[in-house]
């Protein structure tokens, strides 16, 4: 009888951990690389899509322009800059089907465990299913599970919330019956996913309340792509898509070098595109934050739709929440927003790996005592790899450039590989960044060092260089199974 086809006797080349865009992007360049690969693609969830397919609030939408966000090699059939979310989630099946990466997922398949076992140079993968815990041995694993944990979000619980006799809901588990029309909602939070709600809940007739603790960044933008329309019209449509992608992706860079470097300059430029939406006073109270623009993503308005939203059934507030009551939330003004429904739209929550546990020989990691090389890899663990994309620009930048590095090792027929000892100042958090749902979880992942290739580097013109000519030999420490 043959051995089963990932048995130790007879393991996977590669077992790829999510299939939401960067699992699909490393699929695609798998399928084309080594053909002959025996490889699986698993995924906690019903089907794949990652956030696009367990994110369902209302407007859902990518938060960077699709010229960066889709795949390279695939351009985003719509006109549309940013993607809305069930687009986003057929885009990327079209892919997986065209890469022949369906015939490769396994839904339902959560990795519980990951376990390098150094006599056979393989890992033993444990996944666990709606029938039980199953065994998978694979030569490599790479993890694409991003960083959220999609069954839950951030959620404080606020003095008063037994009180109130209305809905409280998370974003991440938004309800499919819920009747928007007429009700009065008040939003809490000012990031993307609130920025993305309060237009859309106002269109669909609610009477909304955005409450915020702070200001933030929020730019208007046009909802049609002109950049990628621009290139279409004057280039081939072969070369037009990079070249637009290219240029998207410079210009993002400059404005967060111009945020770092001049803040005045970048605020007064912000200040300019938000005053045919604003008054001065609106500006002031509600979109001029206290951080600098460098500190945390700017968030996007398409056509200035959050603006026009406050224009008509919509209204902002910057306030704290002292507490809930029977009829909504009373703020630090001493004012009761009265509201039906309360959305607390209060940040993601973070894991990594899956919320799976890494080992060596049965034992366990302890994940935040690891160093990450080059954000992609764990110094020491052999034929690991993981991806995780921009947090400034556009997360499928970054996770096409781990894509391709990934196959270019692969390429070199080493078969144990592994980064090479790390610098003794490593200990810097991976998200060096000041958003409080980055901070609040920093302890829970590897860290990272000061210098290449030690770094986690959030400039794709500097990584596209690296990745692409950096020397590879002289970063890892090949060799076979000892």
């Amino acid at each position: 009888m043959s051995p089963h086809p990932d048995s130790p006797e007879n393991p996977l080349d590669l077992l790829i951990v999510g299939a939401g865009l960067s699992g699909v992007d490393l699929a695609h360049h798998v399928s084309r690389a080594f053909p002959t690969w025996s490889w699986e693609m698993h995924d906690a969830n019903s089907d794949l899509g990652g956030t696009w397919h367990t994110f369902t609030y209302p407007g859902i939408r990518s938060d960077s322009d699709m010229a960066t966000y889709g795949f390279p090699f695939a351009p985003w059939p719509h006109e549309g800059t940013l993607g809305q979310g069930a687009d986003i989630k057929e885009y990327i099946r079209d892919v997986a089907a065209d890469c022949g990466a369906l015939g490769h997922l396994r839904t339902g398949s959560w990795v519980r465990d990951a376990n390098w076992l150094s006599d056979r140079g393989m890992y033993r993968i444990t996944t666990v299913t709606q029938d039980g815990e199953r065994s998978v041995h694979t030569r490599r694993v790479h993890y694409a599970s991003g960083y959220f944990v999609h069954g839950r979000g951030y959620r404080p619980t606020f003095p008063g919330e037994e009180d109130f006799t209305g809905t409280i809901i998370h974003p991440q588990q938004w309800p499919e019956d819920l009747d928007c029309a007429g009700r009065r909602i008040v939003v809490i939070g000012s990031g993307a996913t609130a920025v993305t709600l309060v237009p859309a809940l106002e269109r669909a007739g609610a009477h909304v309340t955005m409450l915020q603790r702070s200001p933030t960044y929020v730019a208007p933008m046009a909802a049609v792509d002109r950049i990628s329309a621009f290139w279409r019209r004057v280039l081939p449509d072969r070369a037009a898509y990079p070249v637009s992608r290219l240029h998207h992706a410079t210009r993002d860079i400059v404005q967060h070098l111009v945020g770092q470097r001049a803040p005045g300059l970048f605020t007064r430029a912000l200040r300019r595109m938000q005053r045919p939406y604003l008054d001065e006073e609106q500006i002031d109270q509600h979109f001029t934050p206290h951080h600098m623009p460098w500190e945390k993503r700017v968030c996007k308005a398409p056509d200035g739709d959050l603006f026009t939203a406050l224009g008509r059934n919509a209204r902002i507030v910057t306030d704290t929440v002292e507490r809930f009551t029977a009829n909504g939330v009373q703020v630090g003004s001493g004012e009761e927003l009265t509201a039906d429904v309360i959305v607390t739209a209060t940040g993601l929550d973070l894991q990594a790996f899956g919320g799976g546990t890494l080992s060596v020989d049965g034992r366990p990691l302890q994940v935040n005592e690891q160093v990450f090389y080059r954000g992609m890899m764990l110094a020491g663990l052999p034929n690991f790899s993981f991806t995780v994309g921009y947090i400034n620009g556009s997360w499928t930048l970054r996770s096409d450039l781990v894509s391709r590095y990934m196959v270019k090792l692969w390429k070199t027929g080493v078969q144990v590989y592994r980064p090479a000892t790390p610098p003794p100042d490593a200990g810097r958090p991976l998200f060096d960044f000041a958003a409080a749902y980055l901070r609040r979880s920093a302890d829970r992942f590897p860290t990272q060092g000061h210098s290449s290739p030690w770094v986690y580097s959030q400039n794709y013109l500097r990584e596209l260089a690296e990745f692409t000519l950096g020397d590879q030999r002289r970063e890892m420490v090949f060799g076979d199974r000892r």
